[in-house]
């Protein structure tokens, strides 16, 4: 006897205790001992930031990620399921930061270095429970034994070797450049972390500044800004060799101008065009400067008109005025030789350089800048406009750009070398390979790995306090030889106390404040989780490159990119084959889901209600899979419900009705009937399997999921249906083909929708026939070719298929029920079919027959099939009697009774009903089980 299971699915209680039994059993231990010894399949996680609650974005890649392992252990293969905790970074330290209502970072010195730290250690752990919690309600394993963290100690020093490497390979350098800068957080980003806070319109004050030509009487040069608080350094002013110049006469002084920007730029004031300008006729002039803050650096060349690329006349003034402020005014110093200065303190305030401001922050010194303008003469105009600024992706506020000491990965050097591997990279959607991913690879710049922060892993340089010579410690054991001490804990407060001194020189090592940028250390997973070099060297590079990664969009130019980066620095190879990127999932109005909007169901409600497979199943059928964006909604859950569980669970409950009544022992073999409805169920079977193989191979989940739906439908909508007289007569060879297709099924839904998968295995009773505690433990069904004989079938059917439909829609046309018998449905010649399928087709749109017109029949159907809808009194009461058929069945289902309970049935008593009774009255009784068939108010059943 099979298991009876509930009549409607609880799927969320279901699997709860399919979570209980994988628990009870250790599956992960079992899957791993079955697998031992199978080739190797790798794919890499990318590590978690436990720093919230889990959302539906993780849902996402821990669906991606867990679909393509399963589907390797299932056709053969031992697979890591490896799991990565990100616990570092500003991510992290800022959530702190805001619980401990912290709103600068000086707040974090006067708290106490070690007790942040500590609470930054506390705040990664209340999280990581959750999203355990989160992945297995979604179905995802993963394996304790091979979890690793940035945190950990083994990990941190790997990070540490592969600096001193890049360092040995003349690719880790110190430089001074002008990197985007959090006011906020008070640290250095580099430019993938610049993409990803992306940019806002934002409005801020312009001013247009008048600068005196030395050579040249009441002679002005016109430039335009919008960072007011840059006047006081300007250096240069720079023109675009593409642009023409003009001058122009007002209010008795002279202007000089892009040509083009005259009309905006005058548009309130009377002026005359007095002449055009060569661009290289003013490359060298002098001009005094609006402030002489820095007025010895006149030595350097300063205070001159220069050519620049970025000069051009789309706005402003055409001119633009250089500060050591900007990506692009630095290159311009660089090359002349013009060193750097900073006046704003790590908190973006004005330093003691310039005093008349020192202590304001940057932006509380614009309106005072246009006073002094003003007051100087030297403001033409001001006003406020709106333009894009850089966001800092953790804070939401502007980024400024600052000339910065730091350590830098030398990109530049390796991006050829990383522009050819990343053509070896098969990408998913495959433009990327060469759109966002190929364009940054060639717009790379040097990445800035150093920030000033606490919560991360420490830079390990460590200099001489009277020489300043820097010593970059590779290793535990080369800093443990230095210091005599053990290293426990590798980072702040702890590491910052290891020093020593230089007995030959004087003085005395200690680290410098940096620590790492969090991307680095995610990046560096492919050998920091196995502590490479320093052990565990054969695992490292029989894991490298995976074949598999997925994530968000955003990770083309963060996590995918560092990884890459660090690949080609280190090992001269790129980290991985494949990369599936997902698309973002979108609220019911097409918005980004925002937690402070709260614009969508918490996931946990939604796995609470739902359960894990319909969500998989939203998200695998989703473009979100095929790196688009995709709209979320709980009506599309419910419809995942309707359109394919519900089906497939009906499916398995009319075989468990019909097996237990008559027997059927479980079996493994292919049935071998010669019913076309059979073969051709059969035939499907193996196409869906043989889709599912060949997109899953090419990385193509979404493909391989959509032809799962399809499949469920024909099986129950057709097969069954029928079927459904074979079955309910007790023939065993469509009894074991419905058994067949449902263990095979089975076992090809398991990668993606594992829990009703693992439930049907059990209820088929095939843990007990495979001796196989789970049906993650057995093999997806080969890929095999489809003999012509069965593409045949499958063609023939589906032309039998759009018959019934067209025979069906002719009677929705004429309002004509389908229980409603007809006398004959008239299919013209050309598109005939072998009598078996006819029969079918009859039977599915329940006429007396299916006719094929003659070449001579003078009612033939004129190259149409028709539907002939007279409904004569014989055939009115064989529908009425179908129609009491159906009433008393329904009556036998809403009471409960098994399929072979014997019945005394009652109905509602007419005239016309009188008329079936006596004409069709031992049919109805033979089909429902009924002994007797008695007149009463209304139609009932009882059981006897």
């Amino acid at each position: 006897m099979f298991k009876q299971v509930n009549s409607v699915p609880n799927l969320p209680e279901q699997e709860k205790e399919i979570i209980k039994y994988w628990k009870d059993i250790d599956i992960v231990e079992k899957v791993k001992a079955a697998r031992k010894g199978s080739p190797e399949k790798v794919y890499y996680d990318g590590p978690i930031t436990a720093n919230g609650m889990p959302h539906y974005a993780h849902a996402i890649t821990w669906t991606m990620k867990d679909v393509i392992p399963r589907y390797w252990v299932m056709t053969g293969n031992y697979v890591e399921r490896s799991m990565g905790w990100d616990t570092k970074g500003i991510l992290v330290e800022y959530e702190v930061e805001k619980e401990l209502g912290f709103t600068k970072k000086e707040d974090i010195e006067e708290y106490g270095v070690d007790k942040f730290i500590q609470k930054c250690r506390e705040f990664v752990s209340k999280y990581i429970g959750y999203i355990f919690e989160a992945e297995t309600k979604l179905g995802r394993w993963f394996d304790e034994s091979v979890i690793y963290s940035t945190a950990n100690k083994d990990y941190v020093e790997s990070v540490w070797w592969s600096l001193k490497e890049l360092y040995e390979k003349d690719l880790l350098y110190e430089g001074y450049k002008v990197v985007a800068y959090s006011t906020r957080t008070g640290m250095t980003l580099s430019s993938h972390e610049v993409s990803e806070g992306g940019y806002q319109e934002v409005e801020d004050p312009y001013i247009t500044v008048r600068f005196k030509l030395k050579d040249e009487k009441e002679t002005y040069i016109l430039a335009w800004t919008t960072t007011p608080w840059t006047i006081p350094g300007n250096l240069l002013l720079a023109i675009g060799k593409k642009v023409d110049y003009v001058k122009v006469s007002c209010e008795g002084k002279f202007y000089i101008l892009a040509k083009s920007r005259v009309g905006d730029i005058f548009k309130d004031k009377k002026y005359e065009l007095v002449e055009e300008v060569k661009g290289k006729d003013l490359v060298g002039k002098e001009y005094e400067p609006v402030f002489d803050y820095f007025s010895d650096k006149e030595k350097e060349g300063c205070f001159k008109i220069v050519f620049a690329d970025h000069a051009n006349d789309e706005d402003g003034t055409g001119v633009v005025h250089l500060a050591p402020y900007g990506e692009e005014d630095y290159d311009v110093f660089m090359n002349l030789g013009i060193s750097m200065f900073d006046y704003l303190d790590d908190t973006a305030h004005f330093s003691s350089t310039i005093t008349e401001y020192e202590g304001l922050f940057y932006k509380e010194v614009d309106p005072k800048i246009i006073e002094n303008l003003e007051s100087k003469g030297a403001l033409f105009d001001h006003g406020t406009t709106m333009h894009r600024m850089p966001i800092c992706y953790r804070t939401g506020t502007p980024l400024i750009y600052r000339p910065i000491k730091s350590w830098y990965v030398a990109v530049s050097k390796i991006k050829d070398k990383m522009a050819k591997e990343n053509q070896r990279i098969n990408w998913y959607p495959e433009h990327l390979k060469d759109g966002n991913s190929g364009i940054w690879i060639k717009n790379a710049r040097d990445w800035a790995i150093s920030r000033k922060r606490y919560w991360g892993t420490p830079f390990p340089l460590w200099v001489n306090d009277k020489t300043g010579e820097q010593v970059l410690i590779g290793s535990f054991a080369e800093l443990e030889e230095k210091t005599g001490r053990n290293v426990e804990d590798p980072h702040r407060p702890f590491i910052d106390d290891f020093i020593w001194e230089d007995e030959k020189n004087g003085g005395t090592f200690r680290r410098v404040e940096e620590v790492m940028d969090v991307w680095y250390e995610s990046g560096s997973m492919p050998f920091a989780q196995y502590h490479y070099p320093f052990e565990n060297k054969k695992e490292f590079k029989e894991h490298m490159p995976a074949e598999y990664i997925s994530e968000g969009p955003d990770q083309v130019r963060l996590w995918f990119y560092v990884m890459h980066v660090l690949g080609v620095a280190l090992f001269d190879e790129i980290p991985y084959k494949n990369v599936a990127t997902i698309g973002m999932m979108l609220d019911e109005t097409g918005k980004k889901m925002s937690k402070s909007r709260r614009n969508y169901k918490p996931m946990d409600e939604v796995l609470d209600e739902y359960g894990g497979d319909i969500l998989r199943y939203f998200i695998l059928n989703s473009t979100i899979v095929n790196g688009l964006d995709g709209i979320f909604s709980a009506d599309y859950l419910k419809e995942a419900r309707r359109e394919f569980f519900i089906p497939l669970w009906n499916s398995l409950k009319y075989f468990l009705i019909y097996a237990n009544e008559y027997n059927f022992e479980p079996k493994n073999d292919k049935p071998s009937s010669s019913n076309v409805l059979d073969i051709w169920i059969l035939t499907r079977l193996q196409e869906t399997i043989n889709e599912v193989h060949c997109n899953l191979e090419k990385y193509n989940i979404m493909n391989a999921t959509k032809a799962l739906t399809p499949f469920v439908t024909d099986l129950s909508t057709w097969f069954i249906r029928r079927s459904r007289e074979r079955i309910k007569g007790g023939d065993m060879g469509a009894i074991h083909t419905l058994y067949y297709v449902l263990s095979q099924f089975t076992k090809l839904i398991a990668p993606f929708f594992p829990f009703i998968s693992e439930n049907i295995y059990e209820v088929l009773g095939l843990r007990d026939l495979n001796k196989l505690e789970s049906v993650h433990l057995d093999f997806i069904p080969d890929i095999e070719k489809v003999a012509k004989k069965d593409l045949e079938v499958l063609e023939e059917m589906r032309k039998a298929r759009e018959l019934a439909s067209v025979a069906l829609a002719q009677r929705t046309d004429k309002g004509i029920p389908v229980r409603q018998v007809l006398s004959k449905f008239s299919v013209p010649k050309e598109l005939s079919l072998e009598n078996e399928y006819y029969e079918i087709v009859k039977d599915e749109i329940n006429v007396k027959e299916v006719v094929v017109d003659d070449d001579d029949d003078d009612n033939k159907s004129l190259g149409v099939p028709v539907l002939d809808t007279e409904i004569t009194e014989e055939l009115k009461l064989e529908g009425l009697a179908r129609e009491m058929v159906r009433k008393i069945q329904d009556l036998r289902k809403e009471a409960g009774f098994s399929i072979s309970d014997r019945i005394k049935a009652y109905f509602k008593e007419s005239t016309e009903i009188k008329k079936v009774i006596e004409k069709y009255g031992d049919e109805v009784k033979e089909k429902v089980l009924a002994d007797t068939l008695e007149p009463s108010e209304e139609y009932r059943v009882e059981k006897l």
